[in-house]
């Protein structure tokens, strides 16, 4: 049986639960966690780290500032990559990425959680056609955020989504933006519209509602179907990942996911100009 080594880079909350499930499985072997604090203290410490032969995949957990140095590196040193969302920090990182990738032969995967789930349970199931409308609204009551811009830690769960499932919308608007900083967090407030031919797609976010969300309502003529992200059976993604990745023999997301971030770069270029 083939087993995956790894090395992981991180030491967070996400980090964490790779830790978790990487524990229950046979098929994967955590060898190395690195950590900002190390590398840190030794600059040669993470060139050191990509040239390793002990792993044979990296997976990054680190904050979004640092993934497109360590994809970099990564797809270099020809390693199997996992990959938290956001991918990159700006469309120029993304713009690299996708030419590094063009030749990279080795698997690459993000941690997009609801595609993972929509796949693995056949949510969309029936015929699109029927559909006339969706939304999908995210969010939490994050008091200690430490993010410069939250919708954009929030922004790739439902656009990864509809880009796998829809395409590009023919058009989006900005129906409503607040931001506001209140003592050392920076609060959102944000609702798009997404134009299809005869869909249409809302996307709400918020980063001080009661309790944490993240739910998607499927509405079909007079039937609505919801889906929550936070059910329990919702929320082992991470297993999910970990087979599909183990059982496929070529997975390259990137290619697939450019449009996704491409899309989310508009929408922040909009956003910046929005009064």
């Amino acid at each position: 049986m083939k087993v995956y080594n790894i090395g992981l880079i991180g030491r967070g909350k996400m980090s964490k639960a790779f830790q978790k499930e990487i524990k229950k499985s046979k098929k994967f072997n955590l060898i190395k966690i690195i950590s900002k604090r190390n590398i840190n203290k030794k600059s040669q410490n993470i060139k050191k780290f990509f040239e390793s032969n002990k792993f044979n995949l990296i997976i990054i957990t680190s904050p979004v500032a640092s993934h497109y140095k360590y994809l970099r590196y990564a797809i270099k040193k020809k390693k199997n990559i996992i990959v938290e969302k956001p991918l990159v920090e700006n469309f120029n990182e993304l713009k690299k990425i996708y030419k590094l990738n063009r030749n990279f032969k080795q698997k690459i995967m993000i941690h997009h959680n609801d595609v993972l789930n929509f796949e693995k349970f056949k949510i969309f199931k029936d015929n699109f056609k029927k559909l006339k409308k969706i939304e999908m609204v995210y969010g939490k009551n994050d008091v200690t955020n430490t993010y410069n811009k939250p919708f954009f830690d929030w922004l790739p769960h439902p656009l990864a989504l509809m880009v796998k499932y829809f395409g590009l919308p023919k058009k989006f608007n900005i129906l409503k933006f607040s931001r506001n900083k209140k003592k050392d967090r920076i609060l959102e407030d944000l609702k798009i519209e997404f134009l299809f031919n005869n869909l249409k797609i809302f996307i709400i976010f918020s980063n001080f509602l009661k309790k944490r969300t993240k739910k998607i309502f499927i509405f079909k003529n007079i039937k609505k179907e919801i889906y929550d992200g936070y059910k329990k059976k919702n929320r082992r993604t991470i297993k999910i990942l970990l087979e599909k990745f183990y059982k496929k023999d070529k997975i390259n997301e990137i290619s697939s996911v450019f449009k996704t971030y491409e899309l989310l770069f508009k929408i922040d270029k909009k956003l910046l100009n929005y009064n």
